[in-house]
């Protein structure tokens, strides 16, 4: 196959195959700092043909670690997350490290993944997903490069592949509790009689219906009457989209609607502002972007989770092939209360939560989860 030929065939399958996490729009602030290291997710663990291999301790003096990325820093959202990941990594654990960034385009992805998997002994792959065509290509011919698929479990086997997730419907459940405790409280201006929540997912897909499973358990938790409406805009990057569906549900008897859409987000959130009513916000704290009408951000803490793959993998803690997964237990997802909207959230309410995530990290409460 002729080099112009086999370019245009990667970017039709990488982008057939494009699950996109939903990218945020607001700058994290500093975060807890876990130290435990990281737990295989049971459900995920590779069966007994494919037993995974125990990676051994390495220096990290002698360690560069590579991150491709499929779209640019300064995204404030993921990749700027993964980065201070890296560089707290770089300052803690003396690794030094590498991104190399694909600017959203897929005839990118080989090349820079290959380039990775020549000059660096681990490649962080973030998104995994976006990358999983020249990952099944490069990965069996790279053995003793071990690469982490970001955020999910990897579609492409191999004892050099390792996956981690963020368990976003626990995150999620929370933000469920905040949405169908204020959807009581109608002295709150902007908060009506309906019994009635509402989600903007990006698309119809596992990684946004793991936050919908989450949500809708946590809401249905407060009041089981509670109706949750879920809308799918089809696209992660029409923000007018976004503001018409969010509109739609704000006039069918919703006054709280959580954004898991990206950029399409942008828009939902918009709706809350002029149509009087809040939103939640998602990946990272996006409690600026209209301020007074988002009540929480729903965050995605890949600065915690970078880190302690990173120090995992020094520690000779990670097997190949497995999926670790981190939650509200070690930091991996968090729900950020916004300054500029505690007064409308009853002090009783922020407890329930508070309880409800200890229930959770405790393993009292088991959180519904979409694979």
């Amino acid at each position: 196959m002729d080099r112009k030929l086999f370019g245009i065939l990667s970017v039709v399958i990488t982008l057939a195959i494009l699950l996109a996490a939903c990218a945020p729009a607001a700058t994290p602030t500093t975060a807890p700092q876990p130290t435990s290291p990281p737990e295989a997710a049971q459900p995920t663990t590779p069966p007994a043909s494919a037993q995974p291999t125990t990676l051994p301790p390495t220096e990290a003096a002698k360690v560069t670690v590579g991150m491709v990325t499929s779209g640019s820093l300064g995204d404030n959202g993921i990749f700027d997350e993964a980065a201070a990941g890296l560089e707290r990594a770089k300052k803690d654990l003396g690794i030094d490290y590498k991104i190399l960034e694909g600017k959203q385009d897929p005839s990118l992805y080989f090349n820079l993944l290959q380039t990775a998997a020549q000059n660096y002994k681990l490649v962080l792959v973030n998104p995994g997903y976006q990358f999983s065509q020249p990952l099944s290509q490069l990965a069996p011919k790279y053995p003793d490069t071990i690469f982490i698929y970001m955020d999910g479990a990897s579609d492409v086997k191999g004892d050099n592949i390792i996956s981690m997730a963020t368990m976003d419907n626990e995150g999620s459940y929370l933000a469920g509790i905040l949405a169908a405790g204020m959807t009581t409280q109608t002295s709150v201006k902007g908060i009506n009689a309906d019994k009635v929540l509402g989600l903007i997912g990006a698309i119809d897909a596992p990684v946004i219906n793991n936050f919908a499973a989450g949500f809708k358990q946590g809401a249905q938790s407060v009041d089981p009457a509670i109706d949750v409406k879920v809308l799918y805009a089809g696209a992660f990057d029409n923000p007018a989209k976004g503001k018409e569906l969010a509109t739609s549900l704000y006039d069918g008897g919703a006054d709280v609607v959580f954004n898991v859409a990206a950029l399409t987000g942008q828009g939902v959130l918009q709706a809350a502002k002029e149509t009087g009513h809040y939103a939640i916000g998602v990946d990272v704290d996006q409690c600026g972007i209209q301020p007074g009408s988002i009540l929480a951000s729903m965050m995605k803490r890949f600065d915690n989770t970078t880190y302690l793959m990173v120090k995992a993998f020094l520690d000779g803690q990670l097997k190949g092939g497995n999926v670790y997964a981190y939650g509200l237990k070690d930091g991996g997802v968090e729900l950020r209360m916004c300054n500029q909207t505690k007064d409308v959230v009853p002090q009783n309410l922020v407890q329930k939560i508070n309880d409800a995530k200890d229930q959770i990290v405790s393993g009292a409460i088991t959180v519904n989860s979409v694979k």
